[in-house]
């Protein structure tokens, strides 16, 4: 069974044993030490109550049966609200959790529990929060497409740069509809302009609520994803172009256009000014389809 978390992620790993009746640590990863504040030493091979409060330990005592190859550990885990581990002071420690059933052999059931710092989560949010808040602020929107306008994006764009000094990471990808001129000439302005509002609504649908999209020009849509990791961004990009692939427009006489797009993102970041920022990333784009289409890149203008 495949796992669903990335490398940079926090996670125990657990082994229901069902002829032994036993519930252990097997695995501990490196973020989840230094998440923890426990070495590998001090978790693996120790049973799982060990690490939690007597509360938690007691639902694992009702509910755990160890049938074989029932999913119990995952189960009663998976519906636990507040999970919390011992620090080595004996103080509890919240967490949010994800739990996976990883893989099974000889009565053996392994699962991996993701962890996330609650405090984190919690902090995050209210600054994800002051952030929509801040861009509602300063938004006009773009009568033709519907999405707040160029002038919004580089105010956008010089807030995130603010908060970068934060800790508060964000990317910017311009995306650009590939043969836009050929599309205009052979079905006209509107039909144009509706493609990418519906280029722009899958995108809505693809991306987080608190990420951004702009309207640059009448060809190019800005793309802003807020608290996002640099290393991410080409997984949610190259996603993003594979599902406008995957959805053409259909005009009203029920013509399927095909679509694909082109796209440049870049780190958040740097000393240029704000609009010196959004021209670069979009030069970068201009260098780019010049070449080829149907194509995502990376550049630094940061």
């Amino acid at each position: 069974m495949s796992i669903d978390y990335r490398n940079n992620d926090a996670v125990l790993t657990i082994c229901q044993n069902n002829p032994n009746k036993t519930i252990t640590i097997s695995g501990i990863n490196q973020a989840a030490s230094d998440l923890t504040g426990f070495a590998p030493a001090d978790f693996i091979g120790s049973p799982l109550k060990n690490v939690l409060p007597a509360r938690i330990g007691e639902l694992l005592d009702e509910y755990v049966e160890f049938d074989n190859n029932a999913n119990d550990v995952g189960a009663v885990l998976g519906k636990v609200q507040s999970f919390s581990i011992l620090g080595k002071d004996g103080k509890e420690k919240a967490y949010k959790i994800k739990v996976m059933q990883a893989e099974s052999g000889s009565g053996n059931l392994f699962f991996s529990i993701v962890l996330r710092d609650a405090m984190d989560i919690r902090k995050n949010e209210a600054v994800r929060n002051v952030i929509q808040e801040n861009f509602k602020g300063h938004e006009s929107i773009n009568q033709v497409t519907g999405l707040p306008d160029r002038d919004s994006l580089v105010k956008d764009i010089g807030l995130m740069k603010r908060y970068a000094s934060t800790g508060v990471n964000s990317c910017l990808a311009i995306l650009q509809l590939d043969h836009a001129d050929e599309i205009t000439a052979k079905y006209g302005e509107e039909v144009f302009n509706n493609i990418i509002k519906h280029v722009a609504f899958i995108a809505r649908q693809s991306l987080r609520p608190d990420d951004v999209l702009a309207s640059i020009n009448n060809k190019q849509i800005g793309v802003l994803l807020v608290d996002a990791a640099f290393a991410s961004a080409r997984m949610v990009f190259n996603r993003l172009r594979w599902q406008i692939a995957a959805n053409p427009y259909i005009t009203p006489n029920k013509t399927s256009i095909g679509l694909s797009i082109s796209m440049s993102f870049c780190k958040i970041g740097g000393n240029n000014s704000d609009e010196e920022f959004l021209q670069n990333a979009e030069k970068s784009l201009a260098e780019l389809s010049a070449k080829n289409f149907n194509s995502l890149i990376e550049v630094n203008l940061a």
